[in-house]
């Protein structure tokens, strides 16, 4: 009989997509069980089955994705992208659902600006790391030395997609987004962690802007039909960005656009 840990070190990505929604969906699992009410998606599920897996790998394939953890060396000019990118979806989103009819947000709505910070300082650890520590940092460098832009991409905005799934059921999350938002901002990512040269932070960075100004703050601001618009933009203009994103580095993308070395996965009979 097999063994737990050949199996992961013999099938390393579909373990992690499976340990990563199991731990993901904890919080469901525990109040179907009658433990606990009104569950919601345990963000550091993808991180913890990335921990996992690359245990089962060994000490060498462990070492290199901490090494890639530890990295938050990057230029200031993705820093602010990844930052300012996100601000400015928002922003351009609030305007056009007002043009659509959505009130403005009000002046005791924008008052709560100074809760932002902290706000983001979560997300950051939750989130960026807990999310993207595997998603990004884990998962990327390796499909995308297997399958190239396009297979890395089918693959993890499906199980980014299945991962959501429960918001999804649960009504947290808007379908649109769950679905179409998923897969274009996982494109997204991809393309500037291939853009960067594989620095996985940026991705950590924009995710953690993006759920601060976005679920936690100018969402909360309209509701009922304004707030489902909102999410439908907020998914279009995921889609935009993910076309824009393959068609901008043209020329000069070629000369930026490099694979990230990937974990070293050491077992030679190592497979998805």
């Amino acid at each position: 009989m097999t063994s737990p840990v050949r199996l992961i070190r013999e099938h390393p990505v579909l373990s992690f997509a499976v340990l990563a929604c199991l731990f993901g969906w904890s919080y469901y699992i525990a109040a179907a069980l009658g433990f606990g009410s009104d569950p919601d998606n345990n963000p550091l599920g993808p991180v913890v089955a990335a921990l996992i897996v690359l245990a089962c790998q060994g000490r060498v394939s462990l070492g290199e994705w901490w090494r890639r953890l530890r990295n938050w060396r990057a230029s200031p000019f993705w820093y602010a992208l990844a930052v300012l990118g996100p601000l400015a979806v928002h922003l351009i989103n609030v305007l056009i659902n007002h043009v659509l009819g959505a009130p403005l947000p009000t002046s005791a709505q924008l008052g709560h600006w100074p809760e932002i910070a902290p706000t983001f300082v979560i997300m950051l650890v939750l989130v960026g790391i807990g999310e993207e520590g595997g998603w990004i940092a884990f998962a990327a460098p390796l499909l995308l030395r297997r399958h190239g832009l396009f297979g890395a991409w089918a693959i993890l905005s499906a199980v980014r997609i299945v991962w959501h799934l429960p918001l999804m059921i649960s009504g947290h999350m808007p379908w649109v987004i769950g679905l179409v938002g998923n897969a274009a901002f996982q494109l997204i990512l991809l393309q500037i962690f291939r853009a960067s040269g594989g620095q996985w932070s940026l991705a950590a960075v924009g995710h953690a802007t993006l759920n601060t100004f976005g679920g936690s703050f100018f969402f909360t601001m309209v509701s009922g039909p304004d707030q489902d618009r909102l999410g439908l933009l907020l998914s279009g203009a995921y889609a935009l960005l993910a076309i824009i994103a393959l068609i901008v580095p043209g020329r000069r993308g070629h000369a930026v656009m490099r694979e990230p070395t990937p974990v070293d996965l050491t077992t030679p009979t190592t497979r998805v």
